[in-house]
């Protein structure tokens, strides 16, 4: 009876785990080409729209980046292009209300490191890959999407795209949308996180071939 007892309750354990596993995957789905495409429009609809004029990185807002501080960033970019022009674009420590996102170039094509600086008590570390020009993350930020995009008056945008609890993709202006991108910063140079946290953040940003200078 005991026995039967025992094999009874790993068959609802196993079956409980499968269960939680099953959610988990689901959690961490990435938008699909349409939904990435349907997230696009929808930017730039409001990008156009004076209705957003005011709402902070909706789309609308002017670059606010000074000719002085635009200029380390697109030396940056320019040299990282000549040795991988699929990830220049998303180069920068990007900015909206809620925080930044720091996307770095790597020493393997296609792949970059991103530190993500949302509010919190900690940072979070991911490789991304290119994926249909656009870059796919994993890690602490699994299921994110990387999209630059363009307003009409061509200023650039990241957009962070994801499958939210409803299992709807979308990209929240003002959490999920980022703007004014300036140089990254360096890893050992991050003052937010506590020195256990950066050392590890820098372990796994080097191991990964990335960095934060000019080559």
């Amino acid at each position: 009876m005991k026995k039967r007892s025992l094999v009874s309750l790993i068959v609802s354990c196993a079956v409980l785990a499968t269960g939680s596993l099953s959610v988990y995957a689901q959690s961490q789905r990435y938008p699909t080409n349409v939904e990435i495409q349907r997230i696009i429009r929808e930017f730039q609809q409001r990008a156009s729209s004076p209705a957003y004029s005011r709402e902070c990185c909706g789309g609308t807002e002017a670059d606010t980046r000074t000719a002085a501080q635009r200029q380390p960033l697109e030396s940056f970019v320019k040299v990282w292009s000549r040795v991988d022009l699929t990830v220049a674009p998303f180069l920068g420590w990007w900015v909206n209300n809620d925080g930044y996102i720091g996307v770095y170039p790597s020493n393997v094509m296609g792949r970059v490191c991103v530190i993500d600086a949302s509010p919190g008590p900690s940072y979070k570390f991911s490789i991304g890959s290119i994926d249909k020009q656009h870059i796919r993350l994993t890690g602490e930020l699994a299921g994110r999407v990387l999209i630059n995009q363009k307003n009409p008056s061509g200023n650039v945008f990241l957009l962070v795209a994801f499958v939210d609890r409803d299992n709807v993709a979308r990209a929240k202006p003002g959490s999920d949308i980022y703007t004014s991108p300036l140089l990254p910063q360096d890893p050992t140079k991050l003052g937010k996180a506590n020195p256990q946290e950066n050392s590890k953040i820098v372990r796994e940003f080097k191991a990964a071939g990335c960095t934060a200078s000019i080559r």
